[in-house]
């Protein structure tokens, strides 16, 4: 009875609202509608909507240097959608489908539900994420142009001198399954400070010729000259009984780090490898030998 009577009072209420004359004003939620189009001229009139979604794609220090419009989200085209490999450009500002490295993180940032205004400093940058964001489907965004357009009172001036300087992603990045000598990449590798940089030769095959980032830890004179680790057989195929002294090995070489080993062709450092990782070691490569390097950071040698 009691489920029946509700249902009658809104249908009386329903038919009562039909029936009376308008007397407040609505409120609505409602997008406005699809613009025909969006410049810095009339930005002003949709922001803090929030049904738009306003992003500008310069660089932080290019916001903190020039100045910014209130209302917008820095999403940084150089220095996050490139660097992270994101949206990379394959042939310069013509947008190829192929510069979509990372469609998920993409649809992640930019919200297909909302209009979309993009600004950069002059537009280019805007053009071309544009590009991409129609190419996945997104039907409702505006090249706005560039800041230098912009007339309105939502500009915060900034103070011209800010400079950030990001980071090469070498520095940062995991390192990839595979590292060699033969690519000049290593000499980044080489600085990282999670990273343990091991040169196997002896002393006198280094006075030929050296890495100054290395760190010297001769396998002869010193890995089997102490007893450390020593081949058994003699030959270069690891068997357990060759680690000697696990302690020293151990603390030699940080567990911790990733380990990149090299020596003069590559047969050392990767007999070292199996002997490190039989110890339960993750994080070591053999990048090979030193006669194949091709980076900047060898000191050269004095004898012959």
């Amino acid at each position: 009875m009691k489920k029946f009577f509700a249902v009658f009072v809104l249908a009386f209420l329903a038919i009562g609202f039909v029936g009376c004359e308008k007397t407040t004003t609505e409120v609505t939620t409602e997008a406005p509608g699809a613009p025909e189009s969006i410049t810095m001229a009339n930005v002003d009139e949709y922001l803090y909507n929030a049904d738009f979604q306003f992003v500008d794609l310069r660089n932080f220090d290019d916001q903190m240097a020039d100045g910014w419009i209130r209302g917008f989200e820095i999403i940084p085209f150089f220095d996050y959608l490139e660097y992270m490999d994101i949206l990379v450009r394959v042939d310069g500002w013509s947008f190829d489908e192929t510069a979509i490295k990372d469609e998920s993180a993409l649809r992640a940032l930019f919200d297909e539900d909302k209009y979309i205004v993009l600004m950069c400093a002059g537009g280019t940058r805007a053009g071309f994420v544009k590009d991409a964001l129609d190419s996945l489907g997104y039907e409702n965004v505006y090249n706005a142009g560039g800041l230098s357009a912009y007339e309105g009172e939502n500009m915060v001036l900034g103070d011209g001198v800010y400079d950030i300087t990001m980071p090469d992603p070498a520095l940062t990045d995991p390192l990839p399954d595979t590292i060699s000598m033969s690519e000049a990449i290593i000499d980044i590798y080489a600085v990282r400070t999670d990273v343990q940089f091991i040169d196997l030769r002896n002393l006198t095959d280094i006075v030929n010729g050296w890495h100054k980032d290395a760190t010297v830890i001769p396998f002869f004179t010193f890995l089997e000259a102490e007893n450390i680790l020593v081949r058994t057989d003699g030959d270069w195929v690891f068997a357990p009984e060759d680690i000697v002294d696990e302690d020293a090995l151990r603390a030699i070489f940080c567990e911790d780090k990733n380990i990149i080993l090299f020596c003069k062709s590559g047969t050392r450092a990767g007999y070292v490898m199996a002997a490190l990782e039989y110890l339960g070691y993750e994080n070591v490569w053999n990048a090979g030998g030193f006669d194949d390097y091709a980076g900047s950071g060898d000191t050269g040698g004095t004898c012959s």
